[in-house]
């Protein structure tokens, strides 16, 4: 009999940061005087609100599962998540492939194929 792979995946949420213990990607909130903002580590251009930085880490756990229980399922709630954000889903993929590039360290892939010698 197969047994079916079950996934743990857990977020722990402060007043000040949120992690996931699957994935290096957090978000942090940032004090202002206007009462502050939280920004993901893979979308540090746009102001959030807690629920949004909440649901772009559910979604960075939800594209880091390799084998999903049920892939249709994880790619429904990811696009559920990256609109949440306002964003569509391949944005979403982008901005995280970005992400991993840089934090990585490894170089971009070519723009285009070399020409045949």
């Amino acid at each position: 009999m197969a047994r079916s792979k079950e996934v743990s995946m857990a977020l722990e949420l402060t007043d000040w940061l949120i992690t996931s213990d699957i994935t290096p990607e957090f978000a942090r909130f940032t004090p202002s005087a206007a009462g502050g903002h939280w920004v993901l580590s893979w979308l540090p251009d746009r102001a959030l609100t807690r629920a949004q930085a909440v649901s772009g880490m559910v979604l960075d756990e939800t594209l880091s599962d390799p084998e999903p229980a049920d892939a249709l399922l994880a790619m429904e709630i990811a696009a559920i998540r990256a609109a949440d954000l306002g964003l569509d889903l391949e944005a979403a993929l982008l901005r995280l492939y970005a992400r991993i590039l840089e934090r990585d360290g490894e170089p971009h892939p070519p723009t285009r194929l070399p020409a045949a010698a």
